[in-house]
C-alpha cells in the first residue's frame, strides 16, 4: 500500500492552473528528489501534504497519507507523522537556544517533561549536537540551524518527510553533510523523503526516484537510473542531470563500449566508467600555476572599490573580518566563495556601505551607484503586487526596460501576485530584476541563483555577462561552485577572517580536492585543469 498518494490531482490558483492531472504513488521507504523549472509545481505539490500548509485555491482529486485524505488527518497525526523543513532555516526557528527548539514541538503535543528529555537525549546524541545545545539559535551557521530545525522534526518521530530546497543556504561541505545524515535517517529507519531541491549535483546519488515536473505535470516518474535515461535525451531535462551523468552520456557516444553501461550519477560511478575507457582518453599534464596579475584584462582600468586593512566585528571577542586588502576594477565580475559563517556576506555589506568598518578605510569612486540584492529577497518587497515592485519612484507603468527583464525572466505571470505568494525562485528573479532596473554601476549579489533550476541560472549567467560587456560591475557570492567557475572571471575564497586565494577560478578550482567542481573531482587524474563541461568537451574533443 502507498504511503503517499496523487489521484487525479489538480490545483488552482486563479488565475493560474499550478498543478495538473497528478498521479503519483509513493511508497512508504523511497526517497523521492522533485527537480524541474521553477514555477513548475514542486512546492505546491509538497504543500499539499501538510494540512497546515495547503495554499488557497481550486482543487480536483485527492490526496492522501495512509489511504487517509490529508484534509481528513488528525492535528495530532498531522503533527507528528508529516515534518516539513523550509528552504530558509531562520523561518523554522522559534525560540532562543537549540534545546528549546529541539523540546518545542514535543512541548506543543503535551509530552511529558521526562519523556521530553529522553527524546532530546537519543537525538543529541545521534547528531553530536550536544556541544551546541544550548547555544543561541543566532549564534549558528546555516548548516548548524538546518539540522536544529531537521532535529526538532525528528523528534515527533515523523513517518515522512518533506524538504524544499534545504541545502540552497549551505556551502558545498555542509549540504554534503546535510544530505548523508538524510540518507541515513531513509536507510536506517525507512523514513519516507520526498525532496525539492536544484544542487542536482549533490541530490542525485542519495536518491531512489526522481519526478520531473514541467507546467504542473509530470513528465518523467521512475528510479533513478531510469529517469536519467530518458532525460538524457531531452531538451530541457537534460539540464537537470547532473554534470557527472552528462560527461557519461558525451562519452558514450563517442566510445560504443560503454553505451550499455548504467549512466552514473556520482563520483565513483563515473570515475569507472573513465577507468573502463582509460586507453582511449588522452592525459594532460599539469600546468603551471597562473597568477592573477598575469594577463588579467581589468588592471588598467578605473579602480572603483578599494579596502586597506579592513577589519570588522559584531562583538569585540568574534572578529569577522580582519586585515583585508582588497581592489575592484571597473567591468570585474567576481564570486566570493567560502563555508558559512566564513564572513561573505559581512565583506559585501561593507563594500556596499551597509556596514561600517571597525578600522580600516574603504575608498569609493565618486557618484558611484551601487544596488545590492540581499540573499532573503523578501527584504526587498513592501509593496502587494509585484508589478508595484518593479515600479521606479516617478513611474507609474512599467518601462521598456522594466518589460525586457521581465520577459527575460519570464514573470509575467506574477505581476498580479502578491510578491510574498511567489515561490523562492520567483522571489529571487524579482528582486533581481528590481535591483537591475535602477542602472547600477556596480551589482552586488548575496546567493543571486539560489532557488534557480539550471535553465534560469544558465539564463541569468549569460544577461549578467551582457550586462557586463557593457560596463556594469558584478560582485556575488556563491556557495554554487559551478556557476562560479563557469561564469566569474575572479574567484576570492575566504577563511578564517581573511582573503586566502584571489585568483582565476581555474586557479583556485584544479588546486583544490574538496572544495572544487564536480567536474574537476570527476577528471582530475585526465586533465588536471578541467573544472566545467565546456573543459571536457575541449580537451577530449566531445
Amino acid at each position: 500500500m502507498s504511503l503517499v498518494k496523487f489521484e487525479n490531482f489538480s490545483f488552482i490558483s486563479p488565475p493560474k492552473e499550478i498543478l495538473h492531472d497528478i498521479n503519483l504513488e509513493i511508497e512508504e521507504g523511497d526517497f523521492v528528489l522533485f527537480c524541474g523549472p521553477s514555477g513548475s509545481g514542486k512546492t505546491t505539490l509538497l504543500s499539499h501534504l501538510k494540512k497546515e500548509l495547503i495554499p488557497v485555491g481550486k482543487v480536483k482529486g485527492k490526496v492522501t497519507f495512509n489511504s487517509i485524505n490529508i484534509k481528513d488527518l488528525d492535528d495530532n497525526q498531522s503533527a507528528t507523522d508529516i515534518g516539513f523543513l523550509f528552504q530558509n532555516p531562520d523561518n523554522q526557528l522559534v525560540t532562543d537556544t537549540v534545546i528549546q527548539e529541539i523540546a518545542f514541538p514535543l512541548e506543543n503535543i503535551g509530552m511529558p517533561t521526562e519523556d521530553i528529555r529522553n527524546r532530546i537525549a537519543e537525538m543529541t546524541a545521534f547528531f553530536g549536537i550536544e556541544n551546541i545545545l544550548y547555544k543561541n539559535v543566532n549564534e549558528l551557521s546555516g548548516g548548524q540551524k538546518q539540522l536544529v530545525n531537521l532535529c526538532s522534526l525528528l523528534v515527533l518521530k515523523p513517518k515522512l518527510l518533506l524538504l524544499d530546497e534545504p541545502t540552497s543556504q549551505l556551502d558545498p561541505i555542509a549540504s554534503y553533510d546535510f544530505l548523508t545524515i538524510l540518507r541515513r535517517l531513509n536507510e536506517e529507519f525507512s523514513i519516507t523523503i520526498m525532496i525539492n531541491e536544484h544542487s542536482i549535483d549533490n541530490i542525485f546519488p542519495f536518491v531512489d526516484k526522481v519526478v520531473f515536473l514541467k507546467d504542473g505535470s509530470i513528465k518523467y516518474f521512475d528510479d533513478t537510473q531510469t529517469t536519467v535515461k530518458n532525460a538524457i535525451k531531452d531538451d530541457l531535462f537534460k539540464f537537470y542531470l547532473p554534470d557527472v551523468s552528462k560527461v557519461n552520456f558525451l562519452l558514450s557516444e563517442k566510445y560504443p563500449e560503454i553505451k550499455d553501461d548504467e549512466i552514473a550519477v556520482s563520483i565513483r560511478e563515473g570515475r569507472k566508467v573513465l577507468n573502463k575507457i582509460e586507453n582511449n582518453l588522452k592525459v594532460f599534464p599539469k600546468k603551471e600555476k597562473v597568477l592573477l596579475t598575469d594577463n588579467y584584462p581589468f588592471f588598467n582600468n578605473e579602480t572603483i572599490i578599494s579596502s586597506s586593512g579592513l577589519y570588522f566585528a559584531y562583538a569585540k571577542e568574534h572578529i569577522i573580518l580582519k586585515d583585508i586588502d582588497f581592489s575592484l576594477k571597473q567591468g570585474e565580475f567576481i564570486g566570493i566563495i567560502g563555508g558559512n559563517g566564513a564572513g561573505k556576506t559581512t565583506f559585501i555589506q561593507l563594500l556596499s556601505g551597509l556596514l561600517k568598518p571597525i578600522k580600516g578605510k574603504i575608498s569609493r569612486k565618486n557618484d558611484i551607484k551601487i544596488a545590492y540584492l540581499y540573499q532573503n529577497p523578501i527584504i526587498h518587497f513592501s509593496k502587494e503586487k509585484v508589478v508595484d515592485e518593479l515600479l521606479l519612484d516617478d513611474e507609474k507603468e512599467l518601462s521598456e526596460d522594466t518589460k525586457e527583464l521581465i520577459k527575460f525572466f519570464n514573470i509575467e505571470y506574477l505581476l498580479n501576485q502578491n510578491p510574498y505568494d511567489c515561490s523562492g525562485g520567483e522571489q529571487q528573479k524579482i528582486a533581481i530584476i528590481k535591483a537591475m532596473i535602477k542602472k547600477p554601476d556596480v551589482l552586488i549579489l548575496d546567493e543571486p541563483t539560489k532557488g534557480f533550476d539550471p535553465v534560469s541560472k544558465y539564463n541569468f549567467a549569460k544577461e549578467l555577462q551582457n550586462l557586463q560587456s557593457n560596463g556594469l560591475t558584478i560582485i556575488i557570492t556563491s556557495h554554487d561552485l559551478s556557476f562560479v567557475a563557469n561564469y566569474c572571471y575572479r574567484c576570492i575564497m575566504l577563511f578564517d577572517g581573511g582573503i586566502q586565494v584571489d585568483n582565476y577560478p581555474k586557479e583556485i578550482f584544479s588546486e583544490n580536492n574538496f572544495y572544487t567542481t564536480f567536474i574537476n573531482r570527476l577528471v582530475k587524474d585526465y586533465i588536471p585543469d578541467g573544472i566545467i563541461l565546456k573543459d571536457i568537451k575541449e580537451k577530449w574533443d566531445l
